[in-house]
This record gives C-alpha cells, sequence and structure tokens, in this order.
C-alpha cells in the first residue's frame, strides 16, 4: 500500500505541479479595453475613422435622401397617376438596392480593414501580457469574456498593467 501512495503522488506531482494552487497564478486581460484604451489601438481607431468617416456621411446623406423620396411619393401618391407611382416606386426601390450593395460592400472592406489593423495590435499585446505576467509571476492569463469563464476576481485584473506596458512600449 504504502508503494501505492508514492506512485499516486509522483503521479500528482508531474500532472498538477503545485504552484497551480498558489493565489497568484491566474490573471486575466480584457482585450478590447486595451484595444480601445492603449495609444497604438486609438491610433488604430483613429485611422480606420479617418479612412471610412467620409463614406459613412456620404452614405448617411444617401439614406437621408432616399428616406425624403418615400415620403415625397407616400405623401404624393393620391395626386399622381398610377404609371407616375409605379414609376417612382421603381426609381427609389433601384436607389434602396444600389445603397444596400454599396453598403455591403464598405462593411465588407471595414471589416478585412480592421482585421489587419487588429493585428497590428495583437503581437504587441501579446508582448505585453507576457512581460507582465512574467514580472509578477503568472502561469495562466485569460480573457474574461471567455465561454464557460463564470467567475473571475476583478482583483485579477492585468488590463491596466497591460495598456501600460504596451504603451511604453509601442510608438
Amino acid at each position: 500500500m504504502p508503494r501505492l501512495s508514492i506512485v499516486v503522488a509522483l503521479a500528482l506531482s508531474i500532472i498538477v505541479p503545485t504552484h497551480v494552487f498558489a493565489a497568484d497564478v491566474l490573471g486575466y486581460v480584457d482585450m478590447q479595453k486595451v484595444l480601445e484604451e492603449s495609444k497604438l489601438g486609438k491610433r488604430l481607431q483613429d485611422q480606420l475613422r479617418e479612412k471610412f468617416e467620409p463614406r459613412g456621411q456620404e452614405m448617411a446623406a444617401e439614406e437621408q435622401e432616399i428616406r425624403k423620396l418615400q415620403q415625397s411619393l407616400e405623401r404624393d401618391a393620391p395626386l399622381m397617376s398610377a404609371d407616375q407611382v409605379s414609376k417612382q416606386e421603381a426609381d427609389v426601390q433601384k436607389r434602396i438596392e444600389t445603397f444596400q450593395k454599396k453598403a455591403n460592400a464598405i462593411q465588407e472592406e471595414i471589416m478585412k480593414v480592421q482585421q489587419t489593423k487588429s493585428r497590428e495590435i495583437i503581437g504587441p499585446a501579446r508582448d505585453s501580457i507576457t512581460a507582465v505576467a512574467k514580472k509578477k509571476k503568472i502561469g495562466m492569463v485569460v480573457e474574461p469574456g471567455m465561454t464557460g469563464l463564470l467567475y473571475i476576481d476583478e482583483t485579477l485584473d492585468l488590463t491596466p498593467e497591460v495598456i501600460k506596458h504596451l504603451d511604453a512600449n509601442t510608438k
């Protein structure tokens, strides 16, 4: 029997390292917050805004124009002939379809650019997470939005330190 308990103890010491049970072995980082609050994240957001805001304003103006046409058609339809109504309805529908195609194309482009820009911050953010974790001797860092993670103590939040490290080590 003592031999069995030695084997079990040895197996447990290999399978479950004792440092896993230490209180400061786990930390978490809110990556969304890092993306939004770090200098690099803000700069990348500004680049996206600069590139796509004019198009957004243009699309908003087009949407407003389509709404005006629809309202005008609703208001004036009783005074118009059936042919005039159907012609204007077709024109409005064509503008809506064109608008939707353009909006979808812009949305796809925004998503591609966001993915590219997010790659520019993920590498440096990971480096900062690793540096902070090593400095604090943390064995595991998770993201609070992980599936299955139901509770996490706020004292384990490394996000402010990661943002500070990222800001200090990026342009």
